[in-house]
C-alpha cells in the first residue's frame, strides 16, 4: 500500500478552520500526526475487493414501515384524545404563548 502524504502545517490549520475550531502552535504537529495515520489508516479500505457487493442506500434490510390507509385507523387520536390534557384550548387548538 503506497503512503499518503502526511497533511502539511497548512492544511491542519484550514481543517481546523473549516471545524471552527482554535488550536494552538504547539497542538499543530500533534493534529498532523494524528489526522495523517488516520488517513492512511481509512485508505486500507481501498484493498478490500467489494467487486460482488451490491450498493445499499441502509445497512439493514429496513422496509416500509409504514400501514396502509384503511377504513379503520387506530393510530390516529380525535381532537378531543389529543387535546384532553393540554391547560389552554382555544376552539379545539393548543394554545401556547407567544414565542417572539
Amino acid at each position: 500500500m503506497p503512503k499518503t502524504k502526511d497533511l502539511t502545517r497548512e492544511e491542519v490549520l484550514h481543517i481546523a478552520k473549516l471545524a471552527n475550531l482554535s488550536i494552538s502552535d504547539e497542538s499543530v504537529e500533534m493534529y498532523r500526526k494524528q489526522l495523517s495515520e488516520t488517513i492512511s489508516y481509512v485508505e486500507n479500505l481501498d484493498e478490500l475487493d467489494i467487486s460482488n457487493v451490491e450498493p445499499t442506500s441502509h445497512s439493514t434490510n429496513l422496509k416500509n414501515v409504514f400501514f396502509k390507509d384503511g377504513t379503520k385507523n387506530e393510530r390516529l387520536f380525535s381532537k378531543d384524545e389529543a387535546t384532553q390534557n393540554a391547560k389552554n384550548i382555544k376552539k379545539g387548538q393548543f394554545v401556547v404563548k407567544r414565542l417572539m
